[in-house]
């Protein structure tokens, strides 16, 4: 009988370690084997991204929230709408300027299954935003690695093994 009891308490150990169960923001580097950043996000499943725009060297910020499994842009803030940003919203974006001259595109609703991204090697100094904490990526990746973000379940040994965040420094 205790021999039952050992057994079934090492497979629910095991289980507790292997099995995904908690959802996390998942970063992981796409052009080398690195480490994997997962992030414990707010209540409110939101995050955003920051970067200096490489042309006209102004900043610029992605909102995000997750919805289902999906990560949705819901929001575009920037100072400069000159090459490579938008001049006006679609469909039923809604196109301001906030109280300090930036432009704010809000109403968005566009969802991808996951996010690539190239850490910018020189000036975009790419950061994550969650809640009120602040993260270079390059500090995790090295400048001009391929990362990708995506919504996804992590075991415990999978976050052992990673970076595992959770707002605070």
């Amino acid at each position: 009988m205790k021999k039952f009891i050992v057994i079934g308490v090492l497979l629910l150990l095991t289980m507790a370690i292997f099995v995904p169960f908690q959802e996390r923001l998942s970063v992981e580097c796409l052009s080398k084997e690195e480490k994997t950043l997962f992030v414990k996000l707010p209540e409110d499943l939101t995050f955003s991204i920051e970067y200096t725009h490489s042309i006209h060297l102004s900043e610029v910020q992605e909102f995000y929230k997750i919805s289902g499994n999906e990560i949705t842009q819901h929001a575009l803030l920037y100072e400069d709408t000159s090459i490579g940003m938008p001049s006006d919203a679609v469909g039923d974006e809604v196109f301001s300027r906030t109280e300090d001259g930036k432009y704010l595109i809000s109403n968005m609703e566009r969802s991808f299954p996951y996010i690539d991204l190239q850490i910018g090697r020189v000036v975009a100094n790419h950061r994550l935003e969650i809640g009120k904490s602040e993260y270079e990526l390059s500090g995790f990746f090295g400048k001009g690695e391929f990362i990708r973000f995506q919504w996804k379940r992590a075991s415990l040994f999978a976050q052992w093994k990673g970076v595992t965040v959770d707002g605070k420094r």
